[in-house]
Parts: C-alpha cells; structure tokens; sequence
C-alpha cells in the first residue's frame, strides 16, 4: 500500500469517526463517567518501600574467630549478585509470607477466608499483587508493599526484612545444631578419654614406673657398672627396678603415647567446639539496611485519572470497532440478498 493509499484511508476513517461522532460520544462519556464512580469506590491503597543491600554469606566462627591471614573476609563488605539470589530466595519464602500474614492479621485486612483448602494460594495470588521485590543495577533489593493503611504498609515491609533474618537463622541453625552436638560429644569424650589417661599413668608411676625409656636406659648402664665392680647387693636392686619396668613398661608406653596424642587433640577440638557454639547461638545478619519503610500518607492506588483515561480510549475504541464491523457486515449482507435476488430471477 502506496502514501496515497494510506492518506486516503486515514481521510476515510476519520470521516467514519466524524459521521459516527454522537455515538463515540454518548460511549465515552458514559465510559468516562462509570469509571470516575468506580475509581471513587475502589479501595485506596498506600505503598511503602524499604532497601535493603545483602551481606555476605560466611560461617560466623571462620569470619569472627578463626584466624586466615592473608585471606581473611570483611563481614562490612556488601554481598554480591549471588548472596542478592539467597536473599531473594528468602523474601519470598512461604515462612514469612505467613508470618506477616498472621501477624497483620492479612486474612481479614485482605478479604482472604482463613483455614481453607486454598487459603494459601489465595493469600499467595494477593501477596503478588500487593508486595513485589526488586533487583536494582547497585545488587540491592528493593521491598515495595501496597496496602488499604498506610501504617501497615510500612509495617508489612519492615517486618518482612526483619523476618528475613529469622528464616535464615533457623534455616542455618539446624545444620550448626548438628555440627555442634557432634562437636560437642567429641570434645567431651576427649576430655574424658585425657583423664581416664591420665589417672592410669599416675598409678602407673606409683608402681615405680615415672619414665620408661629413660629409666631402662639409665637402670641398664648401672647394671653394667655394678656387674663389672661386682657389686651383688646394687645388682640385685637393679634387677628389681628392671623387673618392674619389664611388667609395666609396656603398659606406660602404651597410655604415655595415647595420652600424647589426645593432649595434642585437645586444643583442635576445643577451637572446633568453640566456632560450632559461635555458629549455633550467634548468626550474622543477612542484609544492610538502606532505607526503611516509612508511611506515605499519599494515594498510590487507584489513580483515578489513568482510570478514566484508560476506560474512555478502550470504550471509544471498541464502540468504533463495532460501528465498522456493523456497517461492513451490512454490506456484506445487503450484497448476499442481491445474489440471491439475481439468481431467483434466472
């Protein structure tokens, strides 16, 4: 289709629209007018944000506790586009959209019924369109709420940030708990197993056993000292501190080297006990705070003048797309009805 076809049908359709102009009128107007009472009577509602930045995602103990130089991470760093991910994950968890829910009371404040079949995916539909989170360009996330108070609407998106914490606290805590009874049970069974060691050395020394290497060694060059004097009476003591270091020297060994070896144990176990306690009872944020959400006594919805524009243009629209379709279905039938004719007169 050619520039002049083009005129040529725009002149065409703005004379539809000029024959038609009362119609399209009365249309709009009426259009106009129930959308200005709709948009009065539809509920307002009064959005709130908060922004928030994620933090990055450590083991307390390791960033806190113990020592990496050389590697060591700033928890004051601002989390990245993953640690962004984990924390999206958890805004929009189930766990606080019922938390907020209940604590709001939500099911009566947004008209949902309460202990049904479907109550979660009816709260879930209106939890989409009242509270959105948002990836900015800087990797933080921003929490907008809408709601029928502008009081709530600042509480609901506080108290989804603070719940944000809660979750992953209890979410990381099931794990730490783990790793601290394991830890636990091991540290005090070393604790245990040092001392049980340790009591069985000492009776071993009240029996004359204090050192069993060294004691062999300078009880043997005495032997040959006393042997080559000829010395009877020292030989025979000798032999008697020989004996019994013959009968229980296997047995000092034995604890000395185990005692040795869980001594040495216990400092790694004590550091890991210590980092798993840290772990369990003490969890690090999951965000920085930018802004918090604070009530915005304006309207954000309805907006009654995109409302009425809205419904004006798609009712002139339509009305016009109508009055085309009558005017050519007309035709379409008027042209039948002459075939008919023709062919009847044949």
């Amino acid at each position: 289709m050619n520039q002049p076809d083009l005129n040529n049908e725009s002149i065409r359709l703005l004379a539809k629209i000029y024959l038609w102009r009362k119609k399209l009128i009365i249309v709009s107007s009426l259009a106009a007018i129930v959308s200005l009472v709709l948009s009065f009577i539809i509920s307002p509602q009064y959005k709130s944000t908060a922004v928030v930045f994620p933090s990055r995602t450590f083991s307390v103990s390791k960033l806190l506790i113990e020592q990496n130089q050389g590697a060591q991470e700033d928890y004051m760093d601002l989390g990245d586009e993953d640690d962004a991910e984990k924390l999206l994950q958890i805004l929009n968890s189930n766990e606080i959209r019922t938390l907020v829910a209940d604590k709001y009371d939500l099911w009566t404040n947004w008209d949902i019924e309460k202990n049904t079949v479907y109550s979660h995916h009816y709260l879930k539909m209106k939890w989409e369109d009242m509270v959105t989170f948002k990836r900015t360009n800087f990797v933080s996330i921003k929490v907008e709420v809408y709601d029928y108070v502008a009081n709530r609407s600042a509480d609901i998106a506080n108290s989804i940030l603070s719940y944000a914490d809660s979750v992953k606290f209890r979410m990381t805590r099931e794990v730490a708990k783990q790793a601290l009874e394991i830890t636990k049970e091991e540290y005090f069974t070393t604790i245990d197993r040092i001392n049980e060691l340790e009591d069985s050395l000492q009776k071993i020394k009240e029996l004359g056993v204090l050192d069993n290497n060294a004691e062999i060694k300078a009880y043997s060059k005495s032997m040959a000292q006393a042997i080559e004097k000829g010395n009877e009476s020292a030989q025979k003591k000798l032999q008697e501190k020989l004996d019994i270091l013959k009968k229980y020297g296997t047995a000092f060994d034995y604890v000395y080297t185990n005692l040795k070896k869980y001594r040495l144990k216990y400092p790694i176990i004590k550091n890991k006990y210590d980092e798993a306690l840290v772990n369990y009872n003490r969890p690090l944020t999951s965000k920085f705070i930018v802004d918090k959400a604070v009530p915005n006594e304006k309207k954000a919805k309805p907006i009654k003048w995109l409302i009425i524009l809205i419904s004006t243009s798609s009712a002139f629209l339509l009305a016009f797309l109508y009055l085309l379709f009558t005017e050519r279905f007309t035709e379409v039938k008027k042209k039948i009805n002459q075939y008919l004719i023709s062919q009847n007169q044949e």
